[in-house]
C-alpha cells in the first residue's frame, strides 16, 4: 500500500510538471491548438488518474507484498526484449511483418492464448495499424525485405 502512495505522489508530480512544461510551449485552443495542447491534454488525465490511484490506496487495506507477488518479472523481462527485437527488426522485416510477430509473441509467451486466437488478433492488428498509421496518416512505414 505504501509503494501505491508513494508511485501515485510520483505521478501526480510529474503531470504537474508535464502541464507546467506544455503550457509554456503554448497549449493555444481546441480551433487553434498550439504544441503544448497535447501534452497538457496528458498531464491532466495523469493528474486525474494519480489522484484517484491515491484515492484507492487510501480505501483499500493491503499488505505491500501482495501486489509485488502478482508481478511475474518473467513477462516483463519477455515483454521489454520483444519491444527491443522488434525495433531491431522493423527496418528489416518490415512494419506489418514484424508488428504482427511482436503479437503474435506477446499472446502466446505472456498471454497464452491459443494458436488460433494468437493468429487472428495479430493479423488483424497489423492490418489496422497499418491502415491507420500507412494509409490514413500517411505515415511512412518501413517496407522490409518482403515490400509490403
Amino acid at each position: 500500500m505504501r509503494s501505491d502512495k508513494v508511485l501515485s505522489l510520483f505521478w501526480f508530480l510529474l503531470a504537474i510538471l508535464l502541464m507546467e512544461e506544455s503550457w509554456r510551449l503554448g497549449a493555444g485552443g481546441l480551433r487553434k491548438p498550439g504544441s503544448g495542447l497535447f501534452p497538457l491534454l496528458i498531464g491532466m488525465l495523469l493528474l486525474i488518474v494519480s489522484f484517484l490511484l491515491f484515492l484507492q490506496t487510501r480505501s483499500h487495506a493491503t499488505a505491500d507484498k501482495e501486489g509485488w507477488e502478482k508481478v511475474r518479472v518473467r513477462n516483463i523481462l519477455l515483454c521489454i526484449s520483444s519491444l527491443y527485437a522488434y525495433i531491431l527488426v522493423l527496418e528489416w522485416l518490415g512494419f506489418i511483418a514484424s508488428t504482427f510477430f511482436l503479437i503474435l509473441f506477446l499472446l502466446k509467451a505472456i498471454e497464452h492464448k491459443g494458436w488460433r486466437l494468437a493468429v487472428t488478433t495479430a493479423l488483424l492488428t497489423a492490418a489496422v495499424s497499418y491502415a491507420f498509421f500507412g494509409i490514413a496518416l500517411h505515415a511512412a512505414l518501413p517496407r522490409g525485405i518482403l515490400g509490403i
